[in-house]
């Protein structure tokens, strides 16, 4: 850095202003001069530092608020930063056609704000490049600006971080010196504000010597006309950018029962080094202040601040921090400022500060006890079954398809499945309820003091929600019987609930329903169109009216000496609904069991003997012609191709099948092996359809019938010194389902087979 501002001197007395800004621009390098000596092609880098005696005296240096009675600048400290660019080259960004909205990126910017209403637009970073008179520019990569509403212009994103911190002997770097309090200014409009000899004293080098514009000999480029456009935006080499302590985000957050002393406020600029410069490291500074109006020595009070609820489910995080101090004890041993917090229990934390040594209240911390899952019994059932699955204990119970998420299937202490065919599993949790806690809030009514019905419905209170809640209701009196709207704004008066009751003459209790979340400086008050004359307090009041951990009445618009129109709030909790881990419980599904038999042969004919079928597993049911009991009778099936089916029905229920196919065709032992082709009969059993064919090759007396069981004649063919192939189709349909007989005679010798119409 030294070396650095010798060159710059060195050139600075061979340069004017005048010469350079005739030719030493963005398109003409000239005259401009390279950081090094000699060289005449080189990157012109820009070199942004924080001014540390801008923040002490600009405006007077930083402006302290004590806790209470500065409305929205409560426990604030405020302070100015000037960015002063003292490179050789301009510190420019510039706006590209593509806009980021969580994971998605656009180039159109009407789609990017269907998604998010402020997307943040990419930018790039101009590097101008000296190569002797010829000047160019390259771009590179840097970050993003994002428009702001209440500014009307784009802020480039993530650009300062201040903190106030305590020196730390043991440690040269203050940036890593212990933070009391931290703030950060999120985005930047960068411009030429002014020059370094207009803002004398902001523009300094490595050893704190003033700059001047003449110390800088490429002073202006750039053009010292850069502004918040949402186009391109930068700082010229010698001009200074500079945000005043009266601007959004230009403050440091005093946590109270912070103790007046000596602290430093630490400012980095650009801490991601997302922008190149000449030299990164002097984008910091620390500048020491004493704070005044926090707590005098002496009256220091040690007090504990909760995350969140104090009672919560086993699992969830909290988080305990003791007021700002120098070192801690607490209850469980820790030593830190701030403890994690796991286990139910008592806590307290003594705290030295500067301003002496206090113990704080106690606070309880209480885990519902959700970390054991709870105990399910799963279910064995057949394929296609319903298996029935249940959990022991009391309490609430919720079936789901996964380990964590998932479809919530169906509560209560069994649930049926659907019909399964694989095995599958499930997973339970208990859960548990516990109503949250109601309180009351602020003075129960306008008996505190002195007041008057008010004629405007411009005043409102300001609170603080340390957790969710619900404003379930409040307590006003009335002047005349009216409607009234109530509504709750956030900080900057954007309307989050409202609603219009009407209030009667004198005092009342109008419910609200407001839900409202972790937040600071909301108001309270009546809609602009409201009608008036509620009551509020001008004496005897007492901010603020606190729940420890729940909420906080903290000021009103008019300042602490008044109190507005709502009394008594009513104030519940949310319900704390707690969570077990799942338990797996499976639902099994049996394949059944596996059956075979022995004992069939593949072929019969009618006139072969019974034969006898053993099933495995023992214990199951023969089905099919033919089969009476577990015994096969191929005269009894009759001729066909017939299925034999063996079925056994496992403990569960679970059925298991095994088929065999057999085929008996007409015994012809008694008909002298008179045939070519032996008489066949197909299907049987049929629907009522069914074919007889044979062949013989010789002539023979021939008559085929077709009888009842009980010898009723259907039909008859005799055929005399018959020879050759005979088929005849069959058609029973007419007739009755059931067993008929087909009589084949041959020379006078008779055979009789059974057939099935089903």
């Amino acid at each position: 850095m030294r070396k650095f501002y010798a060159s710059l001197a060195v050139a600075a007395a061979l340069f004017t202003a005048g010469d350079l800004q005739a030719q030493c621009t963005t398109t003409n390098a000239t005259s401009c001069v390279c950081a090094q000596n000699g060289q005449v092609d080189c990157d012109l880098l820009p070199d942004i530092t924080i001014s540390g005696w801008a923040v002490t005296n600009y405006m007077s240096g930083p402006t302290e608020y004590s806790q209470t009675g500065n409305g929205a600048n409560d426990g604030r400290l405020r302070i100015s930063g000037s960015t002063p660019n003292i490179g050789y080259g301009p510190f420019t960004v510039g706006a590209v056609q593509m806009w980021i909205c969580g994971p998605d990126t656009f180039t159109d910017y009407a789609q990017a704000q269907t998604q998010c209403a402020n997307p943040t637009q990419l930018i790039k970073q101009k590097i101008y490049h000296k190569n002797n008179n010829t000047m160019t520019y390259s771009e590179r990569w840097a970050g993003g600006m994002t428009y702001h509403p209440s500014h009307g212009h784009m802020h480039v994103d993530d650009w300062g971080v201040f903190t106030l911190r305590t020196q730390d002997p043991n440690q040269p770097d203050p940036r890593q010196w212990p933070i009391v309090g931290s703030g950060a200014k999120v985005g930047f409009c960068l411009m030429d504000y002014g020059s370094c000899s207009t803002y004398n004293g902001h523009c300094r080098d490595a050893n704190n010597n003033v700059l001047l514009n003449a110390n800088f000999p490429n002073y202006n480029l750039g053009g010292g006309q850069y502004n918040c456009s949402p186009v391109e935006q930068g700082i010229s080499s010698g001009w200074t950018d500079i945000y005043s302590e009266n601007l959004d985000g230009m403050w440091i957050d005093i946590p109270p029962g912070t103790c007046n002393g000596n602290y430093y406020i630490v400012i980095e600029i650009d801490p991601h080094n997302v922008f190149l410069e000449a030299d990164e490291t002097n984008n910091w500074v620390a500048v020491p202040f004493t704070l005044t109006n926090q707590v005098p020595s002496g009256q220091f009070q040690a007090n504990i601040s909760a995350s969140g609820a104090t009672t919560l489910c086993a699992g969830e995080p909290l988080t305990l921090t003791a007021t700002s101090g120098v070192s801690y004890q607490w209850s469980n041993g820790a030593t830190a400022q701030a403890i994690n917090v796991t286990q139910s229990g008592t806590y307290t934390c003594t705290v030295t500060s500067q301003c002496g040594v206090d113990a704080s209240d106690p606070i309880v911390v209480s885990f519902t006890n959700t970390s054991n899952a709870p105990t399910a019994t799963g279910d064995v059932v057949c394929a296609g079954n319903v298996a029935n699955l249940s959990v022991s204990g009391t309490g609430d119970f919720q079936w789901y398809d996964a380990a964590s998420g998932g479809t919530l299937l169906g509560t209560g202490t069994t649930f049926a499945t659907p019909a399964l065919m694989a095995t599958t599993d499930y997973y339970v949790e208990r859960v548990e309820t516990t109503p949250g806690l109601t309180y009351n809030l602020g003075p129960a009514n306008g008996a505190i003091g002195t007041g008057a019905n008010h004629t405007t419905n411009t005043r409102y209170l300001i609170f603080d929600a340390m957790r969710d809640f619900t404003l379930k209701s409040v307590w006003v009196e009335a002047a005349s019987a009216n409607n009234r709207t109530i509504e709750l704004r956030n900080s900057q008066g954007t309307v989050l609930q409202s609603t219009t009751v009407f209030v009667p003459a004198g005092g009342s209790r109008v419910t609200l329903n407001f839900p409202v979340t972790i937040g600071t400086n909301y108001q309270l008050g009546l809609g602009t169109n409201s009608a008036t004359d509620l009551y509020r307090n001008a004496a005897g009041v007492t901010y603020p009216y606190t729940i420890a951990n729940v909420a906080s009445i903290t000021n009103s618009s008019a300042g602490l000496t008044y109190y507005y129109f709502f009394y008594d709030w009513e104030i519940q909790e949310d319900d704390m609904v707690c969570t077990t881990p799942r338990a797996q419980v499976t639902a099994t599904v049996s394949p059944g069991p596996s059956t075979s038999f022995t004992g069939l042969a593949s072929t019969y004919t009618t006139v072969d003997p019974t034969v006898t079928l053993t099933g495995n597993p023992a214990g199951g049911v023969f089905s099919g012609p033919g089969i009476s009991g577990n015994t096969f009778s191929p005269n009894l099936a009759g001729p066909g191709t017939h299925v034999i089916t063996y079925t056994y029905t496992d403990a569960l229920g679970c059925v298991g099948v095994s088929d065999v196919t057999t085929t008996v065709t007409l015994g012809v032992s008694i008909l002298n092996g008179v045939f070519s082709v032996e008489p066949v009969l197909y299907p049987n059993p049929n629907n009522g359809q069914f074919v007889f064919a044979f062949s013989m090759d010789k002539a023979h007396d021939v008559k085929v019938g077709l009888f009842t069981l009980t010898g009723q004649q259907i039909s008859v063919r005799e055929m005399p010194a018959f020879s050759g192939s005979y088929q005849e189709s069959f058609d029973l349909r007419d007739y009755a389902k059931g067993v008929y007989m087909i009589e084949l005679s041959v020379d006078g010798q008779q055979y009789r087979t059974k057939l099935v119409y089903q």
